[in-house]
């Protein structure tokens, strides 16, 4: 096979791959405010999205954005050099978007294809100038360095304007229907949904209608000329529509405004960065087809043709291209957790689990905020301050968010607000021409409306702030990263030729081989646990019998590992050590979240049932003593054989051994009797703990002598030492747990 078109196909097949990784980013635009606030059921948005990218693939203009835009002038390079640029750029961005979809991190498609370009042009465009002995200022001309400057400045733009508009608009609109809107929304929820819609379809009708090819140019024109008409008879209709729904179909209008914001930022997402993912490999294939016509040399066609031609992706390649990009929304992993990470940093439920880990930046920001707010809060005036507070009651605000089991991250006002507000700015950026990224104002939105309703407070604000900062520093290492990969992919390309170009294939492909095999691993780690936590939530149990059932789910876990230790240390088993304490570090994360956990538990007790209360919060206490036990023993003695001291001596080993079999068996004894109906047989297992807690002190002893006599190494005398103090400490705490229990149910 001809190796220029082998690179076609490849480019082609990439282009696939592309959709997977840009989707699974891009989605979390339009799904974040319909799967945060639980409008419908996760099926029925999903399927309401996907229904907006098959009809926003249809309405695509089908137009290669990118070379149109003259980020790079693809007429000073020959065919073979465009391809390899294209290769270069497309093996990045499923590299760059993998990554981010890996950590959960929204990006901006648009930025890395466009930088990718750059750099892989740059590249190029130097090594290209450097053959053709040309001078330094002459490589300039490959390159367009002014959209580079405008795409930076429309980042800040973005930033900034989203993040402010956001927080004052949601602001106003908090205060018109605060936290419990029922009796507001009966008055004004026509009204506001109304002008809702009537936003959202100003947003299609801009970033939609005008690249069309489904409607002729005459009957687009006259729409877009008569656009104030327009909207004047949507409001008129949408209001009252949403009137009638409201009045005597009892359903929420704000539910209609966010499902059609969904469909709306679905369809206009298909439609205008659909040819993000695959406008770079249709280019490679149209520019082929000119090159096989026109009978010249690949190293000796230049090409106007792409510089000069609009490349039209034709409906069919589109409307396949939407329908890749559906199935993944609707079975994608990693778009769900980028759409997580959106929906938890906004949320306003303050006991969810924290992804991101404070730090000094963002500890300085939030309490410069504080003393920023209490300095305005003595400059406004009480009666302004007196309104505020009603409008943001924390009882109210409690009332509103605080709900047993899967409640929602926030409510429909906040909702509707994130999805007219974007929609807006962006239509407005849009008709202005401005640089602006769907997924910097669809982000920044989100988070100036959740600022606004105090969804960052004392509780939070440190965390959902160094969330935002790690976003926002994210996309500026997008453009960096981007710019920089495509460069050296694009010279291994250049100079490596055929051998160089497969073994970076092969790269690529095994590391999206392993990232996928790794985060399949994770998933099912995370699913495991998200299972167990659930015992906390069973409504169908009471509270005690939820937390007991909840720590002979753990003991059975910390029973294998605790063996696993024991073992490894028995045969020497480096491999086994580091699984084992790999488990017990996602073991310790999953108490932390279980403490958590069950302060939400405690919450639904009756206000005078306080052993419960003492049992959920002193056994959750109880078994992160344990687990801390098991992974001090662990990592002790997983460094002590990585560091290659010396082997422990044949006597000791059979200590060890004899110490494991006692320690497995008291482990079952425990859970044997917390299941026990009748509760735990206290006396018994007082019986077992005392022959353990002998043997460990006996042997113990013996250690110390041994260290006297013998004088053995430090390093060997703290991990024996430390054997039986952690073993001692682990199998007095489950006496502990059963002691616990034993007097709830007695």
């Amino acid at each position: 096979m001809d190796w220029l078109l082998f690179l076609v196909i490849v480019l082609l097949i990439l282009a696939i791959g592309d959709l997977i990784v840009g989707v699974s980013n891009d989605a979390v635009n339009f799904l974040n405010s319909a799967i945060g606030s639980k409008v419908a059921p996760f099926r029925t948005i999903i399927i309401i999205a996907v229904l907006g990218i098959l009809i926003g693939a249809l309405f695509s203009s089908g137009m290669m954005e990118i070379a149109r835009k003259g980020i790079f002038h693809p007429e000073y390079f020959t065919f073979d050099k465009v391809l390899w640029i294209f290769l270069a750029v497309m093996l990045t961005d499923i590299v760059l978007l993998d990554i981010f979809n890996t950590l959960g991190l929204p990006t901006s498609t648009t930025v890395s294809i466009v930088f990718e370009l750059l750099g892989a042009a740059a590249m190029v465009g130097l090594l290209f100038s450097a053959e053709k002995h040309e001078s330094i200022s002459e490589t300039l001309k490959y390159i367009n360095i002014d959209s580079t400057f405008s795409i930076i400045s429309g980042i800040f733009l973005s930033i900034f304007i989203a993040f402010t508009a956001g927080m004052l608009v949601q602001y106003f609109c908090r205060m018109v229907f605060t936290f419990q809107y029922e009796n507001r929304l009966a008055k004004l929820g026509a009204l506001f949904s109304g002008a809702g819609i009537t936003t959202i379809v100003y947003f299609l009708l801009i970033k939609g209608m005008s690249g069309t090819t489904l409607f002729s140019q005459s009957f687009i024109g006259w729409v877009l000329s008569n656009t104030l008409v327009v909207l004047g008879v949507v409001f008129l209709i949408s209001t009252a529509v949403c009137y009638v729904l409201q009045r005597v179909f009892k359903i929420n209008p704000l539910k209609i405004v966010v499902l059609a914001g969904t469909f709306s930022l679905a369809m206009a997402f298909a439609g205008n960065d659909l040819v993000n993912f695959i406008g770079v490999p249709i280019s490679a294939l149209m520019a082929y087809q000119n090159w096989v016509d026109s009978g010249v040399a690949a190293d000796q066609l230049y090409q106007t043709f792409l510089a000069e031609s609009d490349i039209i992706v034709p409906n069919y390649m589109l409307f396949i291209a939407g329908l890749t990009m559906a199935a993944t929304i609707w079975l994608s992993s990693k778009a769900k957790k980028v759409t997580e990470t959106e929906v938890k940093l906004g949320s306003q439920n303050e006991d969810d689990d924290e992804k991101f880990r404070p730090n000094a930046v963002s500890r300085s920001i939030v309490k410069s905020s504080f003393l920023l707010g209490n300095l305005i809060s003595t400059i406004i005036p009480a009666s302004i301050g007196k309104k505020y507070n009603i409008s943001f009651e924390k009882e109210k605000l409690r009332q509103a968010t605080q709900v047993a089991g899967d409640a929602p991250a926030f409510d429909l006002v906040r909702a509707s607000t994130n999805l007219i507000l974007a929609s807006l700015l962006i239509a407005w950026a849009t008709s202005k021409k401005l640089p602006l990224s769907t997924t910097y104002v669809t982000f920044m939105v989100a988070m100036g409306t959740s600022l606004a309703d105090r969804a960052w407070g004392r509780e939070s604000a440190v965390y959902r702030v160094t969330g935002v900062l790690s976003v926002i520093g994210g996309w500026f290492i997008t453009a960096f990263i981007a710019f920089s990969v495509s460069a050296i992919f694009a010279l291994i390309i250049y100079k490596g030729g055929v051998i160089g170009t497969l073994i970076l294939m092969g790269v690529v492909l095994l590391y999206v081989i392993l990232s996928h095999i790794s985060f399949a691993k994770k998933e099912k780690i995370a699913k495991t646990e998200k299972s167990k936590l659930s015992l906390l939530e069973s409504s169908d149990l009471d509270v005690y019998v939820r937390s007991k059932n909840m720590v002979v789910s753990l003991l059975i876990d910390l029973s294998q590992q605790y063996n696993d230790v024991l073992k490894g240390i028995g045969e020497h088993d480096i491999s086994l050590l580091k699984k084992t304490h790999r488990e017990l570090k996602d073991l310790r994360n999953y108490t932390n979240k279980l403490k958590r956990k069950s302060l939400r538990a405690i919450r639904e007790l009756n206000t005078n049932d306080h052993k419960s209360a003492e049992v959920v919060v002193h056994s959750t206490d109880l078994l992160q003593d344990l687990i801390q036990s098991a992974t001090f023993l662990s990592e002790e003695s997983l460094q002590y054989f990585e560091n290659l001291h010396r082997p422990l001596d044949g006597d000791f080993l059979e200590i060890v051994n004899t110490l494991n079999a006692m320690m497995y068996r008291f482990f079952f004894n425990v859970m044997d009797e917390l299941k026990n109906e009748r509760g735990p047989d206290i006396d018994l297992l007082r019986a077992e703990r005392n022959t353990i807690r002998e043997y460990i002190n006996r042997h113990f002893e013996q250690q110390l002598n041994i260290i006297k006599v013998q004088h053995i190494g430090s390093k060997q005398a703290l991990l024996q030492t430390g054997l039986f103090l952690q073993s001692r400490d682990i199998q007095a705490v489950l006496f502990r747990i059963s002691k616990l229990f034993g007097r709830f149910e007695n």
